[in-house]
């Protein structure tokens, strides 16, 4: 079968996303699924039939994966294991993996709870995830974990918890870079601002206003930018890049 597009900027690669059913997540499989990449899509639920088709329609192999959030180490070896068995290889990781909870370190009705969810979710999944995908790569993989432009350089009020669990994602993707470079495997973090989406709908005109003020390109960003810096670090124009943070933030880092 011919798909839509034959310049296949990524084929041969098996590319495993999660959190694929976000909206950064959808914009990341339907741009590597343009480039030529057979999918792994890990999600809780399984996606909407049409929307599978409508990947398959490139001309790659798509498969779902049911996955649990926050995600074991035992289950991130299963995962891997699992899409190995299903494509024979696995070349792209894409760990999609956010949860957010804000919150004053001062206030006495935080929910702690909430607090141990989102480091779960926003670290230890991510880094259980890294390292069983790394037991299953070959030479030439690619890593590309999702971090936030608030993690390690600007502090904002109410996220420092937040701060804290992405800001290990991008320390810990350092040391794995060293760890794999060996092999021939780079290890990338897109660190991303504010990003327009329908969860948007929830928050304040004040709060949006804020968040697009705060960048120097005085807007939000779409996720179909955060996908396209992902295309390019794990397509052939990044193969001397590893342990990177590439800033998707409108300047809001600068």
């Amino acid at each position: 079968m011919v798909g839509q597009n034959s310049d296949r900027t990524v084929s041969p690669q098996v590319a495993l996303i999660t959190h694929a059913a976000s909206e950064i997540g959808v914009a990341t499989v339907q741009a590597l699924a343009r480039a030529g990449a057979d999918l792994a899509l890990a999600t809780a639920t399984e996606p909407d039939p049409h929307f599978m088709e409508s990947l398959r329609s490139y001309g790659g192999r798509v498969v779902w994966f049911p996955m649990d959030q926050p995600t074991t180490g035992i289950q991130a070896s299963q995962l891997a294991r699992a899409v190995v068995t299903a494509f024979g290889r696995l070349d792209v990781l894409v760990a999609n993996t956010v949860h957010r909870v804000e919150g004053q370190i001062d206030d006495e009705d935080v929910d702690d709870d909430a607090l141990d969810v989102q480091l779960d979710m926003d670290t230890r999944s991510v880094i259980a995830l890294i390292k069983a995908v790394s037991k299953v790569m070959e030479s030439g993989g690619r890593v590309v974990a999702l971090g936030s432009s608030v993690a390690d350089r600007i502090g904002t009020p109410g996220l420092a918890d937040f701060a804290a669990a992405r800001a290990a994602i991008a320390a810990f993707c350092k040391g794995a870079a060293h760890d794999l470079g060996p092999r021939g495997i780079t290890v990338n973090v897109v660190q991303i601002g504010a990003i327009a989406s329908r969860a948007d709908q929830s928050i304040s005109r004040e709060t949006l206003a804020a968040e697009r003020e705060a960048n120097v390109l005085k807007r939000l960003g779409t996720p179909s930018e955060v996908a396209e810096a992902i295309i390019f670090l794990v397509g052939p124009g990044a193969t001397f890049i590893t342990g990177s943070t590439l800033n998707v933030d409108g300047g809001y880092s600068a």
